[in-house]
């Protein structure tokens, strides 16, 4: 759904972006592209955060401890969580999706939860469990997203320095590596990256005012 300044999925991922604002800054790029499959690559990337620590931990619990696997997993999904624009590639997208399908996950964590039980690594059963309900239903990244929101409307009620409150939402540096990726790969070389990441943070500081009156209003 695409608003006056904004595009959220029905997932719930939130851009700070529209068709009109990516055909400023990305001339002719939506003539090539479709606006709808931006948003998609974005959303594939932003997700491959729940599938991939998923999937390596069902492959670590069987080869490592118990223990490290599980920390491995849950350390890898905070580093990729956190900075997952910076590894993003067209050419994986395709692999990102196929990880992300619902049947994919569902069937590896069928397979890996079966074996963890008839081998008695109940252990590791236990949190095979935990983690396919945190990664694969999205809990995780729902509570973190959770206490960012409430950091953010912290922030916005603080004297904090001006650049921390500017900074680009998570799901925006994967947009606009997204775009500056298809842009390259379709030759249509965007006017101002700087003032299409200016338009991002713009979007997104009204929209974190506007999350600050309403919760200084629920006060």
């Amino acid at each position: 759904m695409e608003s006056g300044s904004a595009t959220v999925t029905s997932g719930g991922h939130w851009f700070n972006a529209t068709r009109d604002s990516i055909e400023h800054y990305v001339p002719g790029l939506l003539k090539k592209v479709d606006y709808e499959n931006l948003i998609l690559d974005a959303v594939e990337w932003i997700e491959s955060t729940d599938s991939i620590a998923l999937v390596l931990y069902f492959i670590l619990v069987f080869y490592i401890p118990v223990w490290l696997a599980t920390v491995v997993s849950a350390g890898f999904y905070l580093i990729w969580y956190y900075n997952k624009s910076a590894f993003v590639n067209l050419a994986m997208t395709p692999v990102l999706k196929l990880i992300n399908h619902d049947a994919f996950q569902i069937g590896i964590a069928a397979i890996a939860l079966s074996f963890l039980g008839i081998y008695g690594n109940y252990a590791g059963l236990l949190i095979g469990i935990i983690f396919f309900f945190l990664f694969k239903v999205g809990l995780l990244r729902l509570a973190i997203n959770w206490a960012e929101g409430k950091w953010m409307e912290k922030k916005m009620n603080s004297d904090e320095d001006q650049s921390t409150k500017n900074q680009l939402s998570l799901n925006d540096r994967v947009l606009k590596m997204i775009l500056i990726r298809h842009s390259i790969r379709e030759d249509a070389i965007p006017r101002d990256v700087q003032s299409m990441e200016d338009h991002l943070k713009e979007a997104f500081l009204k929209f974190k005012e506007k999350r600050a009156r309403g919760f200084k209003k629920k006060q």
